[in-house]
């Protein structure tokens, strides 16, 4: 038998400041699980998964430092008294479970996104280039009032039990504000030269020394290089590493990330498009610049075998990882004991939920951002297992087994084909978006391993049918079935069939994109890449509306590169002698777009029809996924897994009763 070698990563780490019992932080994710500002059992229950799951480290959201910058209304105020007592809730759940945690304190600045009813605060002023909010330029009051209420937070966590607090100085927000040439023009002390920008950041730290004491840790995270004309580069990075360091205010730790919220927010948290780490070299140049300070990499570092490569060649002392955690919040405990975490497959659908001021989700994880609520393991008892039939084995059925077998129920899986699945396979099969394949592997892999007895290649008929029990439960998860729309004088095919033919497809090739989800356009780059003329038509005002904005950047820079014409507000009509005439949605004005040879239809789906065999069987408790609705991967996920938890409720308490 070979010994596995040790992990670097989980080796234990001690600073002045700090000791970890590993290298591996759960690093700040704006999570929406806070309600009026305030922090909830929700949230505690959020982090203290993380906790639990072995994370040395737990930095948090970034918490509201000053009443200038309240991001949104689930963002904790750090700088308000009255939340010590939850925070000391936070952090005891976390020391709980022991790991250590950090209160990441954050000013928005001009990056006022999510409320632009307030007056934002920037150094000089300037036009945030996502909201378009205009800030103003803070005067001196301002720039002292502002530190005061980072200090005061500072001491709020401390109060509350917290081992200290990051100071969130990356992606483009106040601290970076100050940092960077591209948006920090004045002229006194706080600006100027690299020892002026980074006058903002040294003041911070040392007035947290002062009020909170030397042993409390002060990390920071920086934009290493904000990829816009002007702005933070490595070089000037390392320059204001070595002046912080300079003036006495080294802090326990550097985090390096990248970007902002301009056109390269596309590189602020990369997605399955970008190769694993793809930002490491910014973490190597900024230990270069330390005179001994630890450096934490972060970036789509995917699991703990990469983050050992990090820390063995020297990337990095300590390792960043959020999308990691939310699809594996057990992530460290299942490595050490041998089981597979459940893989990111960084579609980002989880940034797009908390952009866009919803709870954190991930598409596979139907507990992550819902911890309070769901247990990790619910084993019934003898006399409450029960025998469950699930039909189809897309991801819904696969969840559903998955959940079933894992609370000690006997489960079959049924699929008539000879793959597992569904829609996970369909996005896979799509070129570039490949890693989506993960998620159903993993699912394949944990209905094994719990037992599941899978039977593909299986149509469930009468025959089938007539085997089950009269006691047996049957979950119905058959999917959907594409309904294209009709165009006069011409067939359309459904994309799940042009994706895996593409080499059928003829001509100038009109993709029609009614699901504005990221793999109808990789499939039209893909097409494009071909040689043919591509025409994409949405009756949006724009595509990929329902893609993340920080992979949507990427969606629409990769449609221009191909050389993809997108038409908005755009509907097909009919194909007439060869050449395609469309419909202005709104206008109803119809145009030549001219010739055509293949129309691609991405979706509308409708429910897939229940098996005949199932129809009038009382034995089917649910019907779940896009057999029930076509919708997303979360909304579905949860279906699956809600609809067998509750079954398990019934039938246990039948079994009681």
């Amino acid at each position: 038998m070979t010994t596995p070698m040790p992990s670097s990563s989980l080796s234990a780490f001690t600073s002045s400041r700090l000791t970890l019992r590993n290298r591996l932080a759960f690093i700040a994710t704006v999570n929406n699980l806070g309600r009026n500002s305030q922090v909830t059992p929700e949230l505690i229950a959020f982090y203290a998964a993380r906790a639990r799951g072995g994370a040395g480290l737990i930095v948090t959201e970034g918490l509201s430092a000053h009443p200038s910058s309240i991001p949104n209304g689930t963002v904790p105020l750090a700088y308000d008294a009255d939340l010590v007592p939850g925070f000391t809730e936070l952090a005891a759940a976390c020391h709980r479970h022991g790991a250590r945690i950090l209160g990441q304190l954050w000013h928005v600045g001009r990056q006022a996104l999510w409320n632009p009813t307030m007056r934002p605060w920037a150094p000089s002023g300037g036009r945030d280039p996502y909201s378009g909010v205009t800030a103003r330029t803070m005067d001196e009051s301002d720039i002292e009032d502002v530190i005061a209420g980072f200090v005061a937070s500072a001491d709020n966590l401390r109060r509350a039990g917290f081992d200290g607090v990051e100071l969130h100085g990356a992606h483009g927000y106040l601290i970076t504000q100050f940092l960077s040439p591209w948006s920090n023009h004045r002229t006194d002390r706080w600006g100027g030269d690299t020892t002026g920008r980074s006058t903002f950041l040294v003041e911070l730290v040392r007035g947290i020394r002062d009020r909170c004491g030397e042993s409390f840790a002060v990390g920071v995270k920086l934009t290493a290089h904000e990829y816009v004309d002007g702005g933070i580069d490595l070089q000037e990075t390392q320059r204001i590493v070595r002046a912080v360091e300079a003036a006495g205010a080294a802090p326990d730790y550097w985090a390096v990330s990248q970007a902002n919220f301009s056109p390269s927010l596309e590189y602020h948290v990369p997605d399955l498009s970008f190769p694993d780490v793809p930002f490491a070299e910014l973490s190597r140049g900024v230990r270069e610049a330390t005179s001994g300070t630890p450096v934490m990499a972060v970036a789509k570092v995917p699991d703990v075998a990469t983050a050992d490569r990090l820390i063995d060649d020297g990337t990095a002392d300590l390792v960043g990882m959020a999308r990691a955690w939310l699809a594996e919040p057990d992530l460290v405990r299942k490595v050490e004991s041998g089981e597979e975490p459940r893989p990111c497959t960084y579609c980002n659908v989880c940034w797009d939920f908390i952009h866009t001021g919803r709870p954190i989700a991930c598409i596979y994880s139907p507990t992550t951002g819902r911890e309070l609520a769901t247990d990790a393991e619910r084993p019934v008892t003898p006399e409450g297992r029960r025998t469950l039939r699930v039909v189809g084995a897309g991801p819904a059925g696969l969840e559903a087994a998955r959940t079933a077998a894992a609370d000690g129920h006997e489960v079959h899986l049924y699929e008539r084909g000879q793959h597992s699945g569904g829609r996970l396979r369909s996005d896979a099969a799509v070129h570039g978006r490949e890693p989506m394949a993960r998620a159903a592997d993993w699912l394949d892999r944990a209905v094994t391993s719990a037992g599941v007895t899978v039977h593909l290649g299986t149509a469930v008929d009468g025959d089938v049918v007539r085997e089950w029990g009269p006691d047996d439960a049957v979950v119905v998860a058959t999917g959907s079935d594409p309904e294209p729309p009709s165009v006069e004088g011409a067939a359309v095919l459904p994309i799940e069939t042009a994706a895996v033919r593409p080499e059928e497809l003829e001509g100038t090739v009109v993709v029609v994109d009614a699901v504005e989800e990221e793999p109808v356009y990789a499939f039209a780059c893909e097409v494009a890449s071909r040689g043919h003329r591509v025409l994409l038509l949405t009756p949006r005002e724009a595509p990929a509306r329902r893609v993340a904005y920080v992979s949507r950047i990427g969606v629409l820079r990769r449609l221009d590169e191909a050389g993809v014409e997108v038409h908005t507000l755009t509907e097909p009509v009919a194909v007439v002698g060869g050449r395609l005439r469309t419909r202005h949605v709104y206008s109803a004005a119809e145009r030549d777009l001219g010739e055509v040879g293949s129309i691609v239809a991405a979706g509308p789906y409708r429910p897939g029809p229940l098996p005949d065999a199932l129809r009038e069987d009382p034995r089917v408790r649910g019907v779940v996924g896009d057999a029930s609705s076509p919708r997303g991967y979360v909304a579905i996920s949860h279906e699956a897994h809600d609809t067998v938890r509750g079954l398990v409720g019934v039938e246990q308490s039948e079994a009681r009763a």
